[in-house]
């Protein structure tokens, strides 16, 4: 029998903030929890309803830090300033492949699942409502195709891997990270020394300094003017003391788990899974890195969609 979105949200709590926390509340959970998202939802009035108004997740604080130009805290951010309002729902009854093709025909990491409340409560307020029950991510997928290994036992690793990685050296200042996964709106570079793979940095990673980055300082904020977009990209470097000092370095995860491109896609699935990390650098038999795979592949081929 097939998977159901409620099959995989019964044995969740999500994690929850409201509107009126702030970017630091998020940033701290995140980190505590090692997740990345939070929903954040609001109590309807008058019932025990909680109804999903957003998402927040750490993309969304990375891209916020390079392409912003915030001079106040973290916290003096309210989530409802920068999280995501476009909510991509699903219902209780969708199959996984449902939330699966919702993720990747909506650029998505994660899907809302609701079910509908009354009809009286729909006609007080005539509109439709949608209780939020849960959330299905991507990780949850890979746990599915982890159990789908008889399905998917010929099919290989480099068969859904992206062979065009985005890599840094270990010595470049971590505003080229920054830099990269705002404007090829990614999660993680590949850290590498003549051709191998010795690191990688994701956006978890870079939680830790995110309330440096986040806090502006005395006329040299984070900006997204025209001509200090051309400063940075022109000098590699941010001109202001101790940001540029965080090289890739100081925060990558020094030797990543690498797969070979012989393996199995059900075996990535599992080192994911056991390891909850979100992408394994894909090498030859030199050890030379051949691409990347991600949970949005394996997501890809629960979908039933080829590279």
């Amino acid at each position: 029998m097939e998977l159901r979105a409620k099959d995989i949200i019964i044995k969740q709590r999500p994690i929850v903030l409201d509107p009126k926390d702030t970017l630091y509340d998020a940033r701290n959970m995140m980190v505590r929890y090692n997740i990345s998202r939070i929903v954040i939802v609001e109590n309807e009035e008058n019932t025990s309803s909680k109804i999903a108004k957003g998402v927040i997740t750490e993309k969304d604080i990375a891209r916020f830090l390079y392409e912003e130009a915030p001079n106040r805290r973290l916290n003096e951010i309210r989530l409802e300033e920068v999280m995501s309002k476009s909510l991509i729902t699903a219902k209780e009854d969708d199959s996984v492949a449902d939330c699966a093709r919702l993720m990747l025909d909506n650029g998505i990491s994660s899907v809302i699942v609701v079910t509908k409340v009354d009809r009286k409560t729909q006609r007080r307020r005539n509109t439709t409502v949608s209780n939020f029950m849960g959330v299905v991510t991507k990780s949850d997928l890979v746990e599915v195709c982890v159990k789908m290994e008889p399905k998917k036992e010929k099919v290989l690793a480099s068969e859904y891997m992206t062979e065009d990685v985005f890599t840094v050296d270990e010595d470049e200042a971590i505003h080229i990270v920054l830099m990269l996964m705002a404007d090829n709106k990614i999660s993680r570079v590949v850290v590498i020394k003549n051709s191998r793979p010795i690191g990688i940095v994701t956006t978890h990673d870079l939680l830790p300094v995110s309330s440096l980055f986040g806090t502006g300082a005395y006329g040299r904020l984070w900006t997204t003017q025209e001509k200090e977009i051309s400063k940075k990209r022109e000098q590699k470097f941010i001109p202001s003391g101790i940001k540029n000092a965080f090289l890739v370095s100081d925060v990558m995860t020094k030797d990543p788990i690498c797969i070979s491109i012989h393996s199995k896609l059900t075996e990535a699935a599992h080192i994911m899974t056991r390891n909850k990390i979100s992408g394994l650098p894909v090498i030859e038999s030199n050890e030379d890195l051949a691409g990347i795979i991600t949970k949005t592949d394996i997501v890809r081929s629960i979908a039933g969609f080829k590279k």
